[in-house]
């Protein structure tokens, strides 16, 4: 008899709203959310950059604005933060829908495909990686897995 295949269970995902404000301006509800960045993790491992898990808070471009000041001494909000967690640790991410809003709107993108790029970006960081061609193409391959897992 063949051994059925062991799946390793998926790294957990929570999300935070901050401010209900925030919220009503992002293009995924919490559940897809959570499929998307469950889908990002799941894939992050076979790729060789292991994410044991994410908390995503949903911040407003106020609270973006102080913690990339406190952070990163940056001034005004960003897209996202990201903050790696200790070794088996889930790490988090900060997202401000008002500035996802804001670039789309300024680059001409679709809400969903921006929002998946910039949590791929911040699950790039959260998997050690810095700006280059090896962080573009995990990116990638993030993206692909979450559209797969939301049936995009």
């Amino acid at each position: 008899m063949a051994e059925a295949k062991r799946r390793s269970p998926t790294p957990p995902v929570t999300i935070v709203v901050r401010h209900g404000g925030a919220a009503w301006l992002c293009p995924l509800d919490r559940r897809e959310l959570r499929r998307a960045l469950s889908a990002m993790c799941a894939a992050a491992g076979p790729l060789g950059h292991p994410v044991a898990g994410v908390d995503l808070y949903l911040i407003t471009d106020t609270d973006m604005a102080g913690a990339n000041a406190r952070h990163l001494g940056s001034m005004g909000p960003t897209n996202v933060l990201s903050f790696p967690g200790a070794p088996g640790m889930a790490g988090t991410l900060l997202l401000s829908p008002d500035t996802l809003e804001r670039e789309c709107l300024l680059y001409g993108q679709e809400p969903v495909e921006h929002l998946l790029r910039l949590l791929a970006h911040g699950m790039g960081h959260l998997a050690g990686l810095d700006h280059g061609p090896e962080m573009d193409a995990l990116c990638s391959a993030l993206e692909a897995a979450a559209e797969t897992g939301l049936a995009l």
